[in-house]
């Protein structure tokens, strides 16, 4: 792929049906619209995305009536059904939930995301673009940076603080935990009053039906002025969450490692699927 692909998701599911993805074609197009569609609705949707994607060129129809995707349409379905690994961003608001996604496939990085629920976007990408999306992702640019940020509290002392809707309250659990008073006092502000709440995860998927799991991602919490970064750690059967410094270097260090972490899991994959063939 050499360049950006934008597909409406009628489109996207029609690629799928033609790589013989016939549960995910219907989970875009569930996504799309909330709801089961009759089967004469699909059919009709599914047609116009056909005949549009005939239009662009992404679909030819051979002498004997069959359909065929073009390289570039197979690629974005292969992607999307069978990359090895993903580092995925997420960010829940008030104003609605969003996601960026960056596939891992052999070698190759990919950037998926959806515009305004209609339009999925995928590029081939380098893996610097993937700081880069993060970054405007969350739009960390604009948000001071907590540089001696530190600490450590229990998983369920974390959530309870994030539930909070007391400021001072919040401040006491916090000292009870260890958190310095200034930087207890900022995190306690921002808990309680929290813009929205983001994760990092890097992503693999298990069994045949290719399950979406994580062992390995980071916590972000946006406040109004600030953000800060978590990374949950696990202690025997037991899980605390570190506070980390809220900078811009510091998130590039997670992405750094979830990235390695991704990268890891396609080289895996990709050795596993080279011994098979020999």
């Amino acid at each position: 792929m050499v360049s950006t692909l934008r597909l409406s998701t009628d489109e996207l599911a029609f690629a799928l049906l033609l790589s013989d993805q016939p549960v995910a074609a219907q989970q875009v197009l569930v996504s799309s619209i909330g709801r089961e569609l009759s089967k004469e609705e699909a059919q009709g949707r599914l047609s116009a995305a056909g005949n549009a994607l005939f239009g662009q060129g992404l679909v030819d129809i051979r002498d004997d009536g069959s359909i065929v995707s073009s390289p570039v349409l197979t690629e974005v379905s292969l992607v999307l059904t069978r990359a090895a690994a993903t580092l995925r961003f997420t960010l829940s608001a008030p104003t609605g939930q969003r996601a960026l996604s960056y596939h891992f496939l052999d070698d190759a990085i990919y950037e998926h995301w959806v515009d305004r629920g209609v339009a999925h976007v995928v590029s081939r990408v380098s893996e610097d673009a993937i700081m880069e999306g993060c970054v405007a992702f969350f739009n960390l640019s604009d948000l001071q940076e907590i540089a001696v940020a530190t600490g450590m509290l229990p998983d369920a002392v974390f959530r309870q603080a994030l539930r909070q809707h007391d400021v001072t309250a919040t401040i006491g659990l916090l000292r009870d935990y260890g958190i310095a008073e200034d930087t207890g006092m900022l995190l306690a502000e921002d808990m309680v009053h929290t813009q929205a709440i983001g994760d990092m995860l890097a992503i693999y998927y298990h069994g045949d039906n290719r399950a979406p799991m994580s062992d390995e991602g980071c916590l972000v919490v946006l406040g109004q002025q600030r953000f800060w970064l978590f990374q949950p750690v696990k202690q025997g059967e037991d899980v605390q969450v570190m506070l980390l410094p809220g900078t811009i270097d510091s998130v590039r260090e997670q992405v750094q490692r979830l990235t390695r972490v991704c990268r890891q899991i396609a080289a895996r994959e990709a050795a596993v699927a080279r011994t098979g063939k020999e």
